[in-house]
C-alpha cells in the first residue's frame, strides 16, 4: 500500500470538510445503524487526533489506541500522541547508517502519553457508547486498523457524493476540519491559534498554520463581514 503524505494533503485549501459534509457522513453511518463507525468519525471530528492515536497502531499491546480506562470524568482523555520523529537511514554523504545507529533512533517514533481535552457532549456520548457495547476497561474502543478506517471513510464520502478533485477523502481530513472550524467559530479569541496548536500537539505554530489554509469563499466571507459591518455603522 502506498504511503500517504499527510503534509502535502493538508497544503491544499479545499481539503477540509465543512460542517454539512461532516453531518452527511455521520448521518450515513447512523442510518445504517453502524454505531461503531459513527462514533469513530465523531471521535475524529471532536478530538482532532490522528487516526492511529484513536484506533491504535501495531503492536496493539504497546500502542493500543483509545480505551475506556483512558477516559477521565473531568473531560480529559489520555492518548498515545504519535510524533513523526524521522529516523534517518543514510548519512549526509549518502552512505547507509549501521543497524545499531538506526535502532538507537527508534525511540523518536515512540508515542508519548498525554492528556487531551474533549467537549462535554462528546464525553457523554462516548461513555454511553462504551457502556452500551459492553467494552471492557482495557479493551480498544475501536478494534479496527487505520487502513480499514480509510476504506470506510472513502466509501462513505463516495456514497454521500463528497469529492475532492485531487485525492480521496480520508481520516486525516477531519483533523484539518477541526482546525478550520475552531478558528472560524472563535475568530474573536486572540488566543485561539495558540490553543489549537496545543490541541493538535504541533511542535510549532508554523505547522498549525499549514492546517489553517482557508478557501476563497472563507476569505470572501470575512471581507463581506468586515465591509458589511462598516456599512451598517454609517
Amino acid at each position: 500500500m502506498a504511503t500517504i503524505d499527510f503534509a502535502e494533503i493538508m497544503k491544499n485549501k479545499t481539503d477540509y470538510l465543512d460542517q454539512s459534509e461532516i453531518d452527511s457522513i455521520l448521518q450515513y453511518f447512523y442510518d445504517k445503524s453502524q454505531m461503531r463507525n459513527y462514533m469513530l468519525i465523531l471521535t475524529l471530528v471532536r478530538t482532532g487526533r490522528r487516526i492511529s492515536e484513536i484506533v491504535g497502531k501495531k503492536p496493539f499491546t504497546r500502542n493500543v489506541g483509545l480505551r475506556p480506562c483512558d477516559i477521565r470524568p473531568d473531560g480529559l482523555i489520555e492518548f498515545d500522541i504519535l510524533k513523526k520523529g524521522h529516523v534517518k537511514k543514510k548519512t549526509r554523504n549518502g552512505t547507509k547508517r549501521t543497524k545499531e545507529a538506526i535502532e538507537n533512533d527508534y525511540p523518536l517514533k515512540m508515542p508519548k502519553r498525554k492528556l487531551k481535552p474533549v467537549d462535554k457532549e462528546y464525553l457523554e456520548l462516548i461513555k454511553i457508547y462504551i457502556e452500551g457495547e459492553g467494552i471492557g476497561l482495557y479493551d480498544r474502543v475501536f478494534p479496527i486498523t487505520r487502513q480499514w478506517t480509510g476504506k470506510l471513510v472513502r466509501k462513505a464520502a463516495k456514497d454521500c457524493k463528497i469529492y475532492r478533485s485531487h485525492n480521496h477523502i480520508h481520516p486525516h481530513n477531519f483533523r484539518h476540519s477541526l482546525a478550520i472550524t475552531l478558528l472560524k467559530k472563535n475568530r474573536y479569541d486572540p488566543s485561539a491559534l495558540i490553543k489549537l496548536k496545543d490541541i493538535l500537539e504541533h511542535s510549532s505554530l508554523n505547522v498549525t498554520l499549514a492546517y489553517t489554509q482557508f478557501t476563497q469563499e472563507d476569505k470572501r466571507e470575512i471581507l463581506e463581514r468586515t465591509f458589511g459591518e462598516d456599512k451598517e455603522n454609517e
